[in-house]
């Protein structure tokens, strides 16, 4: 079984009577755990993505630009048509 945490957290009034009028009172804290969740899984992949851009910079500067592996696929055929 999962452990729950009680947590408080201060929403604009607003958004918590939106949230009141659109989701039942037993659904409330499963849908903010839910937004949390995808929020973090979100936030993980932008990191992933600047980590991966980083590397790539790093191994542009180091190598140098490489062809893209569809011009290579291109020039693969040519030589074998040319065949």
């Amino acid at each position: 079984m999962t452990r729950v945490t009680r947590v408080t957290v201060a929403l604009p009034s607003v958004l918590w009577e939106t949230v009141k009028q659109t989701i039942p009172s037993g659904q409330r804290s499963g849908m903010v755990a839910e937004a949390i969740q995808k929020e973090l899984r979100h936030r993980k992949r932008l990191e992933q993505i600047e980590q991966l851009q980083k590397f790539q910079k790093t191994m542009r500067d180091k190598y140098g630009e490489f062809p893209t592996s569809a011009q290579d696929i291109e020039q693969m055929r040519q030589e074998r048509d040319e065949q």
